[in-house]
């Protein structure tokens, strides 16, 4: 049987073609999906500000511990003011220093 350089071309390359077929290429490892951040837990709403004394009256219906940061947001989540829960607590109420932002009467308290 006479062999043909063109079929010898041919056999070669579909071999070539099975190989790269059959061989495993490394797979780059995903990068991990984060979950989104949880939503802030609103916890009360600004009753009274006190800009010159730097505090504020929270209506909430729990007692975070003394220290507790909290964030004051607008309805559409935007925050206004970050705040520190005082010692000084009298249900449903309590006090909670700025530290940053201009809060107002009626937004949201979040942890």
């Amino acid at each position: 049987m006479k062999s043909h350089p063109q079929n010898l071309l041919l056999a070669a390359i579909c071999l070539g073609l099975a190989a790269c077929a059959t061989h495993h290429r490394s797979q780059v490892p995903e990068a991990p999906i984060k979950a989104p951040a949880p939503a802030p837990l609103a916890i009360g709403t600004v009753s009274l500000v006190n800009e010159d004394l730097g505090f504020v009256l929270v209506q909430t219906a729990q007692t975070p511990e003394a220290g507790t940061p909290l964030q004051v947001r607008t309805r559409d989540g935007q925050e206004t003011a970050l705040l520190k829960v005082s010692t000084a607590q009298q249900r449903p109420f309590i006090i909670a220093d700025v530290m940053k932002g201009k809060p107002h009467v009626g937004e949201i308290v979040t942890k």
